[in-house]
């Protein structure tokens, strides 16, 4: 078993039950765990009342940087744009990821050890693994492809890899060498201030900023920014993963797990916020089986015939431009 594993998660309340299946799951697949979720100050009591082992630690997320120095900084960048207005709803979701990403590289630059970014709302259900000798595991997905990203992190990191599929895989891992060279290149675009959440704050929003005139709702992505940064560190091919996550509408039964399992899949993401049939009350009950077995024909076919063009891309690398 892999030791000393240390996971990070920014979480809201609702993602409580989700986050103890999780964490059970974790202590069944990996000898050591530490836990560090960050919340918001005022539902910190309702974590710590759940979470009292020594290993989960509960961090309020003004700790790294409070929502509204946060919102302070890009509105000053984002009053710029012609989307200013249209923001403001999506800026939470921005917010998160600047937590995510502050924490990992405090974390790291502390107490030099590797980290796990992971989704609050995922499960694992499969052992993974994250790292190998002085490297984290470079996972993508064939699912996700969303331009608008790698626009942004292509400002932001001055190159991309030279072929990369997504690395929106509800997870990512980074070593204390991927850490260092990241903050490198994020020193390149703008000095470093004793607020790292203020700091990366900066250079996200106004990357944002520079690079899209036009909005769609999400221009930036944390997962793909640590991976891309790790492929540009150490290029190699991204390992295929893959979970189920869209279109389900209530939790998977123990045999539906089972069956997905068995298949491959590492992992299950209840998106159970979205203001929609299928996640309004996902949590309280069952995946109806017809949508079920749709959901499973559709990634299965994903996997297969997505999968094979990702692997003869990377054969031809050497012959083609990066494709995005």
């Amino acid at each position: 078993m892999i030791k000393n594993m240390n996971i990070c998660q920014v979480s809201l309340i609702g993602n409580l039950p989700i986050l103890m299946e999780n964490i059970v799951n974790f202590n069944k697949y990996y000898k050591k765990n530490n836990f560090y979720i960050i919340c918001p100050k005022k539902e910190k009591k309702f974590f710590l009342k759940k979470f009292k082992k020594k290993n989960i630690k509960i961090i309020p997320e003004e700790n790294l940087i409070n929502f509204s120095k946060f919102k302070k900084i890009s509105n000053y960048y984002l009053k710029k744009t012609t989307y200013f207005n249209e923001i403001q709803n999506r800026l939470k979701w921005y917010y998160q990821q600047i937590l995510k990403i502050t924490f990992i590289i405090d974390f790291v630059e502390n107490k030099n050890k590797n980290i796990i970014i992971w989704d609050a709302d995922t499960i694992l259900i499969k052992k993974i693994i994250f790292f190998k000798e002085k490297y984290s595991c470079y996972y993508g997905t064939t699912s996700y492809f969303h331009k608008a990203y790698y626009k942004t992190n292509n400002y932001i990191l001055g190159h991309m890899p030279k072929y990369f599929i997504s690395s929106l895989a509800q997870f990512i891992g980074a070593t204390p060498s991927e850490i260092k060279f990241l903050v490198k290149q994020l020193k390149k675009k703008q000095n470093r201030c004793s607020n790292t959440g203020e700091w990366l704050t900066h250079i996200i929003i106004k990357s944002i900023v520079k690079a899209h005139n036009s909005y769609n709702g999400s221009l930036f992505s944390e997962y793909e920014l640590i991976g891309q940064s790790n492929l540009n560190f150490n290029y190699k091919k991204q390992i295929l993963v893959s979970g189920i996550r869209e279109n389900l509408n209530g939790k998977l039964t123990p045999l539906q797990i089972k069956i997905i399992k068995f298949l491959g899949f590492k992992y299950i993401a209840y998106e159970h916020t979205h203001p929609n049939s299928n996640s309004n009350g996902m949590l309280k009950r069952d995946q109806t089986w017809l949508k079920f077995i749709n959901i499973l024909i559709k990634k299965q076919s994903n996997n297969l015939f997505r999968g094979l063009k990702h692997h003869l891309n990377y054969f031809f690398r050497l012959f083609k431009p990066t494709i995005w």
